[in-house]
């Protein structure tokens, strides 16, 4: 969880489950991190991996959800000047940890069911700055995403998570299209 101020950036990550034994000898043991949130796109790439990818006898599993930071409207909107949005964004940060931690532990549970080692971690900021951070952290050997499958203008324009972090992870980026949403 990344919590920004004007003047510094103070990391927080929540980990919620850690089934993964750390003395692994295994050569061919690698450590993937699926990222993950609520959308079909991101369903879709955590079932491609579990059933393409991902190797139960020596594969640490990191899953990975970033949330948002709650925003309000700035200083110019009608009226912002004199309301007080500190319940409101603390209300939005409530709701958004209590989904994030859903999500990991309905994801992390499907693992551990057919026998995966797995961490999931909650965190807080931009997805792209965020999983770019994790995945170095953890040393990944891979990175499993889903695609959007936004097109070239709206991907300039919105930013795509999956482009940024292909183009800024110091590890291999599998960028899962949904064959069904395109």
């Amino acid at each position: 969880m990344s919590e920004t101020t004007a003047t510094q950036t103070v990391y927080q990550d929540t980990e919620l489950i850690n089934t993964v034994s750390e003395s692994t000898n295994d050569p061919n043991s690698r450590t993937i991190v699926i990222a993950l949130d609520h959308s079909e796109h991101s369903q879709h790439a955590f079932s491609w991996a579990v059933k393409n990818f991902l190797r139960k006898e020596c594969d640490k599993v990191v899953l990975v959800n970033v949330r948002p930071v709650p925003t309000v409207p700035g200083p110019y909107a009608i009226g912002a000047a004199y309301m007080d949005f500190s319940e409101v964004v603390s209300s939005l940060e409530d709701q958004y940890r209590s989904n994030s931690h859903s999500l990991l532990k309905d994801f992390a549970g499907k693992l551990k069911t057919q026998g995966f080692e797995c961490k999931a971690i909650a965190m807080r900021g931009d997805a792209r700055d965020e999983l770019v951070r994790k995945v170095d952290e953890v040393k990944a050997d891979a990175l499993v995403i889903g695609s959007r499958g936004l097109g070239v203008f709206k991907r300039t324009i919105l930013g795509s998570v999956s482009d940024y972090c292909s183009h800024h992870c110091n590890c291999t980026v599998v960028i899962v299209k949904d064959k069904e949403a395109h």
